[in-house]
């Protein structure tokens, strides 16, 4: 299929295939002529790394996991599930930091309403 279905079918851009396959996301395709020829493996690909795009991760970090697997075939899945399971970690660091800022905070609301310099129309 050419780029023009393939954008479709993925639900992008002509602009953002092409941009996958300038750092490295995407292998380059076959051609016909000067057109780009793409298969349905690839579709999957790309709406893999649009979802994971959508869970935070970053283009470099995908790059990254993909440095010297061969994804003519798409994300093997143990670079997908390793991928996961390393965002989750930051994330739940991400949210015990929260958590304990948030902790913080409520520790320093209560120390300035028993302060002397408590002002009731303020708070």
């Amino acid at each position: 299929m050419y780029i023009g279905e393939f954008s479709t079918l993925t639900g992008t851009t002509p602009k953002t295939i092409r941009f996958y396959e300038s750092i490295g996301l995407l292998p380059v395709p076959e051609r016909k002529g000067k057109y780009r020829i793409y298969d349905q493996t690839y579709v999957e690909t790309v709406k893999q790394i649009k979802r994971s795009q959508d869970l935070g991760f970053k283009l470099s970090e995908l790059k990254a996991l993909m440095k010297g697997v061969n994804i003519k075939y798409g994300l093997p899945a143990n670079i997908i599930i390793q991928a996961i399971q390393s965002k989750r970690k930051e994330l739940n660091a991400e949210i015990e930091r929260i958590k304990k800022t948030d902790e913080q905070l409520t520790d320093l609301l209560n120390e300035i309403k028993k302060s002397s310099c408590h002002i009731d129309s303020v708070l």
